[in-house]
């Protein structure tokens, strides 16, 4: 669960310091992100962060029990696959949130 709060913080700063950004100008460069940022504003960004950070919650917690309940290889390496990528997903969200910060800073100043 620590996992999954800090993606949600990772996924909150991101639509955050997107949404200054967009506001000072800049340009998303996620084509996907940018359609739904065009269609339905940072609302409708916002609530797609939270269904992926809400799917992923559930797998790792789908892949916990079944790794408690079956202890066989399969069901632990599932839940350290699972673990290790939302580990991944939220450091590279760290990471993608700085360099918002940065373009806003490039912008402003």
């Amino acid at each position: 669960m620590l996992w999954s709060g800090l993606l949600l913080g990772s996924q909150a700063t991101d639509t955050l310091t997107t949404a200054i950004d967009r506001a000072r100008g800049a340009v998303e460069a996620m084509p996907i992100s940018a359609q739904m940022l065009e269609v339905g504003g940072v609302a409708l960004f916002w609530v797609f962060k939270v269904m992926i950070v809400a799917a992923a919650a559930a797998a790792l917690l789908a892949a916990a029990h079944n790794a408690r309940s079956d202890p066989r290889r399969f069901s632990r390496l599932t839940f350290q696959c699972s673990l290790v990528a939302v580990q991944a997903v939220t450091i590279c969200l760290a990471f993608t949130s700085l360099s918002n910060v940065a373009v806003l800073g490039s912008i402003v100043g």
